[in-house]
């Protein structure tokens, strides 16, 4: 733990003195002239956090255009500064990945018997494509089935990198699932859960990825901009494009409403080998970004937007000593909707979007068992030893699906107050939380085939979140409230007709606390604390369970 310490706070200081280096002045390439003189005076557009608002925008030429000539094409004028859509090259890189992988399955297709329900038959294969038969909830472990939208975000990326639309680059995360399901894993079921944690969940952390990419790649700090490796689809692709007068991905971005961020610090909290709270470590990297570039900016703006005007991409994971005790993952984008601002020459108004959005979740307890940890396939049944009590630990992965999102924000320097409030359509896999309790004098055999075998069941509900925030200078208060309540899906079990128990289940989830910041003023430092409580229920026939957990927060924020 200590080295884990010593390494992160070493990552810090590297990062922070990058902010605070100063910058050799070598020669300015024609772009690099053209980017800083002819504009809006991007330094202008809120560069520097340390203030509440920006101080206004002024303009200046490029020196070497002063006396013309300027561009008044507007032909021309789009052809500079909108990249084009490299549509075939989007299409190669993609097939390129899915033929190379269907043909490993095919090779290694040894490891998916267990899998296999259908042959290469027309009367097979007719079932399959022109029934509902083979629409099932796969049997897979819980891992494996939520690094599926992994496989998403990668599709999604091969178009969105290309300069593709974001509901162009949705159709590849869709397509592409679609197409594994029904024809490369022909011998299998159509896998309903796949599709929605691919084809969906894709979209969200496809989106996220990129916008977070796009901001990094922005950086005037080398330093930063290095981290724009993340993603390294757009640094392939962007180097393709190296020889355009703006460079790949260019965006003016409002650098005081980014919150992109490393925090680091200790965690008092449970773990899994114990009920009892412990010190543990915790860190993470969370982005929180806003690409309209007149947002917070004084003026009056009514309009719809269909391209993201807000993505959240935040991954989090803490380790009590070598062992890592819980995983979260948290993906959101705000594709399309309405757009209001009304901002005073002194400051004073407000700007709010009503949008659809999605998100993705992940959260994942520390197993404990091999089965809980999916090393043992449904195949080998004797290995899950079922005379034992089951001993599985809080897991969720869920895509909440679409739903309206509320996000307003008040200015009145040096005071800022934000409200959020989102509902959302929400398909999770959900750890049961009473099953321990309830297979100490229940044979759990028969039951739904994940959650006897792996503690989770497919479910659908709602998902309620709402933030609210309080700026005063250097200061933040912070609240925030989750609600999820899922309710199992039923009569699509992979082995439906095996079952013998498949009753309805139930389970719900609260999470909600408050947090304190306070930003070190001229650094990129902010001393952050949270207090968070997080609250479980289940059910099974009539036996219910309740867990409360209470988590603190002490740490260090490092912006970027």
């Amino acid at each position: 733990m200590n080295k884990k310490l010593i390494m992160v706070f070493f990552l810090a200081s590297f990062l922070v003195s990058g902010t605070f280096a100063g910058q050799k002045k070598d020669k300015i390439s024609a772009t690099e002239a053209f980017i800083n003189g002819f504009s809006l005076k991007l330094s202008s557009l809120g560069q520097d956090k340390s203030t509440s608002l920006v101080n206004g925008v002024s303009f200046s030429l490029w020196p070497q255009m002063a006396n013309g000539p300027f561009i008044t094409d507007p032909v021309q004028f789009s052809k500079i500064s909108s990249p084009p859509q490299h549509k075939l090259r989007a299409f190669l890189e993609f097939f390129s990945l899915f033929a190379y992988s269907g043909i490993n399955y095919n090779l290694k297709y040894s490891k998916f018997i267990e899998d296999w329900q259908y042959r290469f038959t027309w009367k097979d294969q007719k079932r399959r494509f022109f029934t509902f038969e083979a629409q099932r909830f796969d049997s897979n472990d819980f891992g494996l089935n939520w690094r599926h939208s992994l496989a998403g975000m990668i599709y999604y990326e091969f178009a969105r990198s290309n300069n593709l639309e974001w509901w162009q680059s949705a159709l590849y995360s869709i397509g592409g699932s679609l197409g594994w399901e029904f024809l490369v894993e022909w011998r299998e079921v159509i896998s309903t859960n796949d599709n929605i944690m691919t084809g969906l969940g894709g979209i969200s952390i496809g989106e996220s990825w990129f916008q977070l990419g796009q901001y990094l790649i922005n950086s005037p700090s080398p330093f930063v901009r290095l981290l724009s490796w993340v993603n390294p689809f757009m640094k392939i692709n962007g180097w393709f494009d190296r020889k355009r007068l703006l460079p790949p991905y260019f965006h003016a971005y409002n650098q005081q409403f980014q919150d992109v961020f490393f925090f680091v610090g200790y965690r008092q909290s449970p773990g899994s080998s114990s009920d009892q709270s412990q010190a543990n470590l915790d860190f993470s990297f969370n982005s929180r970004i806003i690409p309209k570039e007149e947002y917070g900016l004084p003026g009056q703006i009514k309009e719809t937007f269909n391209r993201p005007i807000f993505s959240q991409l935040d991954l989090e994971m803490m380790y009590h000593g070598q062992q890592k005790e819980e995983f979260n993952l948290l993906a959101k984008v705000v594709p399309f909707g309405w757009f209001v601002q009304n901002i005073s020459e002194d400051k004073k108004g407000y700007s709010y979007y009503l949008g659809l959005g999605s998100s993705l979740e992940v959260y994942i307890k520390r197993p404990v068992t091999d089965y809980d940890a999916g090393k043992i396939s449904i195949d080998h049944p004797e290995d899950f030893h079922f005379e034992q009590p089951r001993d599985f630990r809080d897991k969720l992965g869920a895509t909440h699906i679409l739903g309206p999102v509320f996000d307003y924000t008040y200015f009145a320097s040096p005071w800022r107050f934000h409200f959020r409030g989102e509902g959302y359509l929400s398909f999770g896999m959900i750890n049961s939380l009473p099953l321990n309790k309830y297979s100490v004098d229940h044979d759990i055999q028969g039951m739904k085939t994940t959650l006897t075998y792996y503690g989770y069941y497919y479910s659908l509900g709602p998902a309620l979140k709402s933030l609210i925030e309080l700026d005063y200078n250097s200061l933040r208060l912070q609240s925030f409230l989750n609600y999820y309540h899922y309710y199992s899906l039923q009569g699509r079990d992979r082995f439906q007709n095996e079952l013998i128990d498949d009753s309805p289940l139930q389970d719900s989830r609260w999470h909600y606390g408050f947090g304190l910041e306070y930003k070190i003023k001229g650094t990129s430092l902010a001393l952050a604390s949270r207090l968070e409580w997080v609250k479980r229920w289940g059910r099974i026939h009539e036996f219910e369970d309740h867990s409360q957990e209470q988590r603190f927060y002490l740490g260090l924020k490092l912006n970027i």
